[in-house]
């Protein structure tokens, strides 16, 4: 099978912080330390670990950073022929970490919102029954919505990570084969706080397959009238960032390439979760290949 992601590609400037900006404040941070980010590019890394077959198609300026992003994404084993360039700046995120780990990260996103409904359609133009495409929340309502419902009508199956949350995301529900949200998105999108109502509610509302991922709690998921939980793998929390994206890449691979169970689906990216967490940096701390090798079965 064959993964598309249709994502964002990003420089991430991360900064350690003794505590968050609050209102009128002014706080001194740690140095920038700069990495490749992006929701997509991070999921599409991370995949291409798992040893699946991932093409990554990607928004970007027309400027040195487009440059440079580039040269690290053919680092990291992904062809680049599917970058889009605009004439806009290529995409950042301003990342702050906490002592305990946790991060609080704003996201410029113009080059995402770049991309129009005929082009999101388009990107999916390869696309058929037995592969998946993969998309966040970065990207407008209408490319996401343009994107996902051309994947289903040729016959691939689709996974949403709604991050970042838009309003109107709920809309979207309907269109996910498998829906990958944490706490706090489940309970936007269902109207619940309850982790496991609100996967239901998420059943009920169309969605397939429901992930929520519950941080150091570990995961849950909703499948038909079923609900499974894994508990989170005991690691210490240096930066949570990326974890997310490890989760949601692993669980992907896990369940789809190597047709896993959802217990085990879920048991496989929480493991490689809590690798990222253990470590900085964003695609400094993804899971390599031989950790992801020894998380997942062989084909």
């Amino acid at each position: 099978m064959r993964f598309l992601v249709l994502g964002t590609v990003m420089i991430d400037e991360a900064m350690a912080v003794s505590v968050f900006p609050a209102p009128g404040a002014t706080i001194i941070a740690g140095p920038v330390q700069r990495d490749l980010g992006g929701k997509g590019a991070n999921q599409a890394i991370v995949l291409e670990r798992c040893g699946a077959d991932v093409r990554l198609v990607a928004p970007v300026g027309e400027d040195a950073d487009a440059e440079w992003v580039a040269g690290e994404l053919a680092a990291a084993g992904l062809d680049i022929a599917d970058l889009v360039p605009l004439d806009r700046p290529t995409d950042r995120s301003l990342i702050f970490v906490g002592p305990a780990g946790e991060n609080a990260i704003a996201s410029i996103v113009e080059a995402a919102e770049g991309v129009d409904a005929r082009l999101a359609e388009e990107s999916v133009s390869g696309l058929g029954p037995g592969d998946l495409l993969v998309m966040q929340g970065n990207m407008t309502l209408d490319a996401t919505r343009a994107a996902l419902t051309a994947a289903r009508r040729r016959g691939a199956r689709t996974l949403l990570n709604p991050s970042p949350i838009r309003d109107g995301m709920a809309g979207l529900v309907p269109l996910a084969d498998c829906l990958v949200v944490n706490e706090g998105e489940a309970a936007l999108l269902s109207g619940s706080d309850d982790p496991a109502s609100a996967a239901r509610r998420l059943i009920e509302a169309g969605a397939g397959t429901v992930v929520v991922t519950l941080g150091s709690r570990g995961a849950l998921a909703a499948q038909g009238g079923d609900v499974v939980a894994v508990a989170a793998e005991p690691v210490e929390a240096v930066d949570t960032t990326g974890a997310g994206d490890t989760f949601a890449a692993v669980f992907a691979a896990a369940r789809y390439d190597r047709g896993l169970a959802l217990r085990d689906s879920l048991t496989a990216a929480a493991r490689a979760a809590a690798i990222t967490v253990s470590r900085k940096g964003t695609r400094a701390a993804f899971p390599s290949r031989d950790a992801l090798a020894r998380i997942l079965p062989p084909r």
